[in-house]
């Protein structure tokens, strides 16, 4: 699909900027384990990206992490999820130059000091949503025709991404499983 008024990188990121809560808004309305939510914004070499996930799909849990064994789980995801590109192209030439990753359980004291009162509502499911922002540098993009992610291999909890992508070149979405990691871009 061919836009008829080009986008330019601001507006692209202006689109991503103005989306993103309506989205984490509808994420969080629509939670679902195994199901994520991709969007992204590509303009030249760059691509901005935005994951919004349960965190059960990245960690196994939604609480607070309890044990070692737990706390060491979401130091890992979140360690893998700064320092790697949700999105490539075939090559893997993008690499993060900004990272940033919310979870419910950002304050590192309230992992430590967690009570019942807080933290354990036996009559209440807590939802714990993950969101992940990446400014990612991909030399070679502009010939590039498909992109793909190493979400699926690393986040075996991850069953669906939903991915929904622009570019100055049009506009366009997918439904990607572990056997679809791949999709398409509007050239």
């Amino acid at each position: 699909m061919k836009l008829k008024y080009p986008l330019t990188l601001t507006g692209i990121l202006a689109l991503g900027l103005h989306t993103a809560p309506l989205f984490a808004q509808q994420n969080l309305q629509a939670h679902q384990h195994g199901l994520a939510e991709l969007q992204v914004a590509i303009s030249g070499e760059q691509i901005n990206v935005l994951l919004l996930s349960p965190a059960y799909n990245l960690v196994g849990f939604e609480h607070s992490p309890h044990s070692a064994e737990q706390h060491r789980s979401v130091d890992s995801a979140v360690d893998w999820l700064k320092h790697n590109p949700l999105v490539n192209i075939a090559n893997q030439q993008c690499s993060p130059e900004q990272s940033n990753v919310h979870t419910g359980w950002q304050d590192k004291h309230a992992h430590q000091h967690t009570d019942d009162h807080h933290e354990h509502n036996h009559g209440n499911t807590r939802h714990s949503d993950t969101e992940v922002t990446q400014r990612l540098h991909c030399p070679g993009l502009q010939d590039a025709s498909e992109l793909d992610t190493g979400l699926f291999e690393r986040f075996p909890g991850l069953e669906q991404l939903n991915v929904q992508w622009v570019s100055p070149n049009g506009q366009n979405g997918a439904r990607l499983t572990p056997g679809n990691h791949r999709f398409q871009l509007s050239r």
